[in-house]
């Protein structure tokens, strides 16, 4: 019976951890891009749209500081983007080491975020010059890598780093179905709450700014280790 049991409770949390772990990480995409706007030149670090946006803005205007911030951060999402791609492959939940490759990607966006705290409370909060540019540049890179991950958890149009087009799926799927993607509106739900968490630490967090996106992902690596199994397992 016990044995049963923790069976089903590990199906459970195979079907619905990704769910879970992709509202979290939503929370810290949320707060790092507060992060980033509030403290770290006026970029973003997953809004890649709104990144080309202040691109163009800072040619026509011209503004150099905004044209190296905004080149930095698209520079840095893609650089994530392909090193968490190439890391993971084309695994996928159930298959053999997709848990260990999302794991080790995950674990290095930790680090990334981790480092940026840990350079934010040096610089007293108030990074300034090159270092803020690096910092912003490590962060876009941080939630380059978390896409590559969440391609890979097998719930189709999912995003924890750009939302427009989840935005277009939860308006277009009740005006065309009648019905609301209640796990849609979590997640743009969660990048608002992320954000204003983040944007509160920058004026109030002091040398503690970026905690809030680095404890996310410590809890989101500790969530992960039922899915880290292998597919006989998850079939179990």
């Amino acid at each position: 019976m016990r044995a049963s049991a923790t069976a089903a409770n590990a199906g459970r949390w195979v079907r619905l951890g990704p769910q879970i772990l992709a509202t979290a990480l939503t929370l810290a995409t949320g707060a790092t891009n507060a992060i980033s706007f509030f403290g770290l030149g006026g970029v973003f670090t997953s809004v890649m749209t709104g990144n080309l946006v202040l691109l163009g803005l800072a040619a026509g205007r011209p503004d150099a500081t905004l044209a190296a911030h905004a080149t930095g951060a698209i520079a840095g999402f893609v650089a994530g983007v392909l090193a968490g791609s190439h890391v993971i492959g084309r695994t996928g939940p159930g298959h053999p080491g997709w848990g260990v490759r999302v794991a080790v990607v995950l674990g290095a966006e930790f680090l990334m975020l981790a480092g940026l705290l840990g350079v934010w409370a040096v610089e007293g909060g108030h990074p300034t010059g090159g270092v803020r540019l690096t910092l912003a540049g490590v962060a876009s890179l941080a939630m380059g890598a978390q896409s590559a991950v969440v391609r890979t958890f097998g719930i189709p149009g999912l995003s924890t780093t750009f939302f427009t087009g989840t935005l277009t799926g939860v308006v277009a799927g009740l005006v065309t179905e009648g019905k609301v993607q209640w796990h849609n509106v979590v997640l743009l739900t969660s990048v608002a709450v992320g954000a204003a968490a983040g944007g509160w630490m920058v004026d109030h967090g002091g040398s503690f700014g970026p905690v809030v996106p680095a404890a996310l992902l410590a809890l989101v690596l500790a969530g992960l280790w039922p899915l880290a199994v292998r597919p006989s397992r998850t079939a179990a």
